[in-house]
């Protein structure tokens, strides 16, 4: 769920003007930040971060005339003109050709006389948003595809390709999204108010009430994303506007650098150092720090991730944990100025081209709408939530109380004592399974058993059949074609896997890659890639089918046998094929507003939806999880406790991320947290917000100056809550009881309707309208805090 410029992220970042795209299923798409901070040193098998990302794509005239090109061939994604590295550089240019015709043919429109017949004005302003739509379809399809392959190529000659091609229409894409002529012929032919004040009309016009909801959607949004940006200003506010934007572009960057490339080091003493040992042997440590021994018995720790939260979440020795916690969170004090020059950046920015803060200008195209409702959400959240919290903080406390003799919970002991009672109801409930295990759920999740329960559900939901293909040499990425390919198959080196899905009556739906193993030179986190987005017009005799792919690094296999997978991982996977299915399954007249492209805090709602499945008992025991050796189901008892272990401290972390959504709203709203602007610091805020909610804070930390959705999701955090929300409203009225019975008819019809009243849509219908008919009312927060609640 993130959201980039686009000389920063291809069609998939979040371009500016009409280049927009939705998270990248960037998803973390589902990955909150309090997941991105937890992860913990696991011996046995190897943990997927669920960094989830999403893509867009396109093409207008795919006959891409490149030297080696030859529609008959296989070529790599499919995509005519793709069988050489040195291809991509040659699609770029086609790109670029055919996109400047296009502009052409609308600035040579804007100097043609009106005839006057309303019906002639009609047909000009659908044409003006097809070709609006053709350029991006073209340019999409050249850098989706370039930032797939650069990210995932096990060949360097291809990746070395791609990024050239990526560069060179990063630079092109941002004179696009200058074009003042593509912007007047939007006034001049859609909205006819060419020359008046953007800011005074309302976006109605006599052209626009003949236009179907969809073309208005399609030219509202285009409209509202070039205005974004300041192309309705004077040159001088352009400049400025500019200016400025160069700017925050930097301050992102060094923000984001500074988390990624600044580790603070440190020594703790001999007794201390006995305590790491403990939880990691020197060995292992010795991996992640240069740990020499001194002479005094003390050792070197580092504010890494994954070494801090390893001992936070098992270490006994609070004093350990308290030195790992506030040396960790003060390790990058220098981003604390980078975010007080951020803050004042973007909200000069945003005043400047017209909004109150920089919080409505992001919000102005989400399905929340302003900050306002934000707040209205999270009090919501926050009120219903309070009772829950309030319970497994005293769980904690006694906790605390019974092994040190002090109840007073700090910041540093919430991982320890929230995952030592995870740990001891896991035992308790494994012991009822009549196992005698601790680790109930080891065996039972295989990357087969996951596609199948894919197949299931695809069929079962929406009458679909998912069907594996055989992919030809030049089509794969998996394969590094200085070695042998047929050497790199045998011994399970590539792993690359290849579905078309195919309705009886509406006939082929597209196609779905999976990349699902680690390799060297492979983007190491779990993504949904569109290569190309589905398109389906009046004027054009073919549907443009989407491709997309799902790319993530599983646990890999051993000799050749079905990869073991961890629970998580499996909804991780899942995750990703929702976000797989929502581009496939959508019907839209512009690619533009196909699939996933569509509100970023509703987007992630079908992914949530389709990774409640991995957690469902009925689901479980009788379609997904089957142990890898002995083919037995999992106990219905056991995949009941599993969703159980799921919720522990739930509302803990919820709490959490309302703190954060707060927070992140306080930066970037009408009155934002900045003393350059006469707010105050954003540590004070920080602070305040969690003693209001009564989330433990450690005074002199800064754990915000690691907060990196500050800069790819500001003013947006609280959408990983909305979007879940909706999920859990939609599988509590549409999914939960007929899963739980099987009932094959009752699945369906819930499957239809969210197909044909929501995926199908994707961008191109308001998601509260969709919801609405969906759901039959409003949706509610009720359905979320049950769920949870569930023991």
């Amino acid at each position: 769920m993130r959201t980039l410029k686009i000389a920063q992220g291809g069609c998939n970042g979040v371009a500016s003007s009409f280049f927009r795209s939705s998270p990248r299923s960037a998803c973390a798409v589902h990955i909150s930040c309090e997941e991105q901070h937890t992860r913990e040193l696991h011996y046995q098998k190897r943990s997927c971060s669920s960094v989830h990302h999403e893509r867009r794509a396109v093409t207008r005239s795919l006959s891409l005339s490149a030297a080696s090109a030859s529609i008959d061939r296989p070529t790599l994604f499919s995509l005519p003109g793709l069988l050489h590295p040195s291809d991509f550089a040659q699609l770029a240019n086609k790109a670029i050709r055919d996109c400047d015709s296009i502009r052409r043919e609308l600035a040579s429109a804007l100097n043609e006389e009106d005839d006057g017949v309303k019906n002639n004005q009609v047909q000009k302003a659908k044409r003006t948003l097809h070709l609006l739509d053709d350029i991006s379809n073209v340019v999409c399809t050249v850098i989706d595809a370039a930032e797939l392959c650069r990210s995932t190529h096990a060949t360097q000659q291809w990746r070395n390709g791609a990024s050239d091609a990526f560069g060179i229409l990063s630079e092109y894409i941002g004179s696009l999204n200058a074009d003042e002529r593509l912007y007047r012929s939007l006034r001049r032919f859609v909205f006819n108010d060419e020359g008046k004040d953007s800011t005074t009309t309302n976006g109605s016009s006599e052209i626009m009430a003949q236009l179907s909801p969809e073309y208005q959607r399609m030219a509202k949004a285009m409209r509202r994303e070039f205005e974004r940006d300041g192309i309705h200003l004077s040159y001088t506010q352009r400049e400025e506007a500019r200016e400025l934007n160069n700017v925050i572009v930097g301050l992102e960057s060094l923000f984001s650098n500074n988390i990624t490339e600044k580790t603070k080091y440190y020594s703790v003493g001999e007794e201390l150092a006995v305590e790491v040992e403990k939880v990691i042997p020197r060995h292992v440590l010795g991996q992640l720090v240069r740990d020499d021994l001194s002479s005094d018995g003390s050792t070197t720790l580092s504010s890494d991730s994954l070494l801090t939260n390893t001992l936070l979440a098992h270490s006994p020795s609070p004093q350990l944990r308290q030195e790992v916690y506030m040396e960790s969170n003060t390790a990058i004090p220098e981003n604390l100025k980078v975010l007080d020059a951020l803050i004042q950046s973007r909200h000069n920015h945003s005043t400047l081209l017209g909004y109150k803060s920089y919080a409505h200008r992001v919000l102005s195209d989400r399905m929340v709408e302003n900050p306002q409702n934000v707040t209205k959400f999270l009090n919501e959240m926050e009120k219903r939530s309070r009772g829950m919290f309030a319970k497994e903080m005293e769980l904690l406390m006694k906790a605390k109380q019974y092994l040190e003799g002090d109840s007073q919970i700090q910041a540093w002991d919430v991982p320890f004592y929230s995952n030592l009672i995870k740990a001891r109801r896991q035992y308790q409930r494994s012991q009822e399974d009549g196992e005698g295990s601790d680790d109930s759920t080891q065996g039972y999740f295989t990357v087969e058993n996951s596609i199948n329960g894919m197949k299931t559900l695809v069929s079962d939901l929406f009458g679909i059949e998912m069907k594996e293909v055989e992919i030809p040499i030049q089509e794969r990425w998996d394969i590094d074609i200085t070695g042998s390919a047929q050497d790199q198959l045998l011994d399970g080196q590539a792993g690359l896997r290849k579905f078309e899905f195919h309705h009886e009556h509406d006939g082929a739906l597209g196609s779905m890659y999976f990349d699902l193993h680690p390799r060297k030179g492979k983007f190491v986190h779990a993504a949904h890639f569109t290569i190309r987005c589905g398109r389906n017009r009046e004027d054009e005799p073919d549907r443009q089918l989407p491709i997309v792919a799902l790319v993530c690094n599983l646990s890999p296999s051993s000799s050749g046998s079905d990869s073991l997978l961890s629970h998580s991982e499996v909804e991780t996977l899942y995750h990703e094929f929702g976000h797989g299915v929502h581009s496939l399954l959508s019907r839209c007249s512009f690619q533009h507003l196909s699939g996933t492209r569509a509100a970023m805090d509703f987007v992630e709602t079908p992914s949530h939806f389709f990774e409640t499945f991995a957690r469902d008992p009925s689901f479980l025991s009788r379609t997904l999880a089957r142990h890898y050796t002995t083919r037995q189901p999992m106990s219905e008892i056991r995949a009941q406790h599993l969703k159980q272990s799921h919720n522990d401290f739930r509302s803990v972390e919820v709490q959490t991320q309302i703190v954060h959504s707060r927070f992140d709203q306080a930066l970037f709203g009408e009155n934002p947290c900045s003393p350059a602007l006469g707010g105050r610091t954003t540590t004070d805020v920080f602070e305040q917000l969690h003693r209001e909610a009564g989330v433990p804070f450690a005074v002199g930390t800064h754990w915000h100056s690691r907060f990196g959705h500050l800069v790819s999701y500001g003013a947006g955090y609280y959408g990983y809550l909305y979007s879940q929300v909706f999920a859990a409203d939609i599988w509590s009225s549409c999914m939960s009881a007929n899963v739980s019975s099987m009932q094959s008819d009752s699945l369906r019809e819930g499957g239809i309707k969210i197909w044909k009243e929501m995926l199908i849509h994707g961008g191109s219908k308001n998601p509260k309208a969709m919801l609405e008919v969906v759901l039959g009312r409003n949706p509610s927060v009720e359905p979320f805090f049950e769920g949870i609640s569930e023991r």
